[in-house]
């Protein structure tokens, strides 16, 4: 998302863009973006420079570190940056630090939900589904 400064007058001014997820290489291999990124951005001029409130939007297949199903999520982040006139020239590209917000939001470890049993790690049943078929301890059948 790229402003012309010439553009910006005492007032707010708002841009939305659609992006193709693929165009920022933000997958992994427990998240793939899918459809587009949805960027809505207000620009404010202040005495010393641009403070942008952005709201980024994007959709999700993940792939759950527990059990392994994948789901699609649709996560909107908030956050607001601030540029120096002294460090801009004629336009505002703010498209880098939209990435990086979104990289840096990027969970640990992802669930498909905070309280997800996972697998059994003997029988491999999915814990969220069905019961254990296993009968005693370590997942040894008693005979």
């Amino acid at each position: 998302m790229r402003l012309a400064l010439e553009k910006l007058k005492d007032g707010p001014l708002e841009l939305r863009e659609d992006i193709p997820a693929t165009s920022w290489d933000l997958d992994r291999q427990d998240i793939t973006f899918v459809d587009c990124i949805r960027v809505c951005a207000t620009f404010t001029k202040t005495i010393s420079g641009v403070e942008v409130d952005t709201a980024v939007t994007t959709h999700k297949d993940i792939v759950c570190a527990r059990c392994l199903n994948q789901i699609r999520q649709v996560v909107t982040q908030e956050f607001r940056k601030n540029y120096a006139f002294a460090d801009l020239d004629e336009y505002l590209d703010i498209d880098n630090d939209i990435r990086e917000e979104v990289l840096l939001n990027f969970p640990v470890r992802v669930l498909c939900r905070p309280d997800c049993k996972g697998l059994c790690p003997d029988c491999g049943v999915n814990l969220n589904t069905e019961k254990c078929r296993c009968t005693g301890k370590g997942g040894k059948k008693k005979v």
